[in-house]
């Protein structure tokens, strides 16, 4: 289940492992629990959040006919996806 800490948004987040070392999110639930499969990954780049914080990778993901981003960050105690809140 989804974890709002200030403006990020950790998901539970679905993805698939090729086996010459590529990540792909197939789908994510929010916090509501409802689940959104990723229709297309656009690009996949290093990044930061401006609006929440955090580094990591940046995975622009089409998502019900928008584009979102969603971030993967590694960090101590383990990765994390998360989504920027827009509240």
């Amino acid at each position: 289940m989804a974890k709002r800490i200030g403006y990020k948004v950790y998901v539970d987040t679905t993805v698939r492992f090729s086996s010459d070392g590529e990540i792909r999110p197939l789908s994510i639930v929010w916090e509501d629990g409802r689940r959104y499969e990723i229709t297309r990954v656009k690009d996949c780049v290093p990044g930061a959040s401006r609006r929440a914080g955090g580094a990591g990778l940046v995975y622009t993901c089409i998502v019900d006919g928008k584009e979102v981003h969603l971030y993967f960050e590694d960090c101590p105690g383990g990765a994390k996806w998360f989504l920027e809140s827009k509240a």
